[in-house]
């Protein structure tokens, strides 16, 4: 009788499941890429410029009262080669599994993006891109976490998140651990928010970051931009990739070593990161974007500063409603001591100051 029940109750549930995915790559040239002895340009099969390509499996169950049980399971890969992305983790672009209550809000558990990231993701053109030129910026906040418990909920026009990322460390509460939280409000066209987070490395080094976004739709156009800052301790360091141990995974940089090697930072490090870009359609079947962003950083090396910098354009033609074909440009520069900076976020052009890419892609969503 009991199990008669269950499965009559089980019948009834309203659930649905859904299997989605992108693929996205093209041909890319880029100048001034790192060698073992210096630079050279190069022609290549890329990763898509725009959206990684991944498949995802997501899916809710009604659980009466408005509750309802939720999951979602994402797992990135190079369709240049065909393996997985994000570490080689099956599921590192998120795995998580939460309840959610239009009244109560959202939790959710498990590898997850971060505050910061999806903050900065809300008020970015193309909701940060997936080469250097236009993704860099992920790099000084962290973009996934591991073992996380996320909640979210709306009152009015206000939405607030809340994060924390236990760092699973024995013996320690917070090393490895990352707290964060936003607040997004939203009202007809505009848009305007702020965000705080931090991190803990093994030794309780942090890294401390905050920022404002703003963004406007206007008829045809999007106008976005963010600022945001970080600081990192001395010694702050992300623990290798897959290793278990605090802050792996996350994709982020660490204030350790200078171009003169490691352990040869003594100051904490400094970013200060603006973005300005924007969208405009031309018609429902092409869509222009032109953004830039800069990074004025401190301490690089003790006492030493540099900049960094790279602005991009997008032409992107819709085939379809899920097949587009794009055109994308980039320059990016280096000045002062972030020429030769093991930690810059968007890597080091073997010595060159700047650099000159371009891309012909291909994207379909299923």
């Amino acid at each position: 009788m009991l199990a008669f029940g269950l499965a009559t109750q089980y019948a009834h549930a309203q659930s649905s499941v859904i299997l989605y995915g992108i693929a996205d790559t093209g041909i890319r040239f880029q100048t001034n890429q790192a060698t073992k002895t210096g630079s050279a340009n190069n022609w290549f099969l890329s990763d898509g410029a725009v959206t990684g390509s991944r498949w995802g499996v997501s899916g809710q169950e009604d659980l009466g009262a408005g509750t309802s049980a939720i999951f979602g399971l994402e797992s990135g890969f190079s369709l240049t080669n065909g393996t997985s992305g994000q570490q080689g983790q099956l599921f590192g672009r998120f795995a998580w599994v939460g309840l959610s209550n239009p009244l109560y809000g959202t939790v959710r558990m498990g590898r997850q993006y971060g505050i910061a990231f999806e903050f900065v993701a809300q008020f970015d053109p193309i909701s940060v891109g997936n080469v250097g030129p236009n993704e860099w910026e992920a790099a000084l906040i962290g973009a996934r976490y591991d073992n996380t418990v996320t909640y979210a909920n709306t009152f009015g026009p206000a939405a607030i998140k809340l994060q924390r990322s236990f760092g699973n460390q024995a013996g320690s509460a917070v090393e490895g651990s990352t707290t964060a939280g936003n607040l997004i409000f939203g009202n007809g066209p505009l848009k305007a928010g702020i965000f705080g987070q931090q991190s803990l490395d093994a030794h309780e080094h942090a890294m401390d970051a905050g920022g404002v976004g703003l963004s406007y739709q206007f008829n045809k156009a999007v106008i976005d931009t963010y600022y945001f800052e970080t600081r990192r301790d001395a010694g702050f360091t992300p623990s290798p990739s897959n290793s278990g141990l605090a802050l792996a995974n996350t994709s982020m940089i660490g204030n350790y070593y200078t171009a003169a090697g490691p352990g040869t930072q003594s100051t904490p490090r400094t970013d200060h990161l603006v973005q300005l870009g924007g969208t405009y359609t031309v018609r429902p079947t092409l869509l222009l974007t032109l953004a830039g962003l800069f990074d004025w950083t401190t301490n690089v090396a003790p006492g030493k500063s540099g900049k960094s910098g790279s602005i991009y354009g997008i032409a992107d033609y819709y085939l379809s409603k899920r097949t587009d074909v794009y055109l994308e440009a980039d320059y990016s520069h280096l000045s002062g001591a972030s020429v030769n900076d093991p930690n810059s976020p968007m890597g080091t052009f073997g010595g060159k100051s700047s650099s000159i890419g371009t891309m012909v892609g291909l994207r379909t969503r299923f």
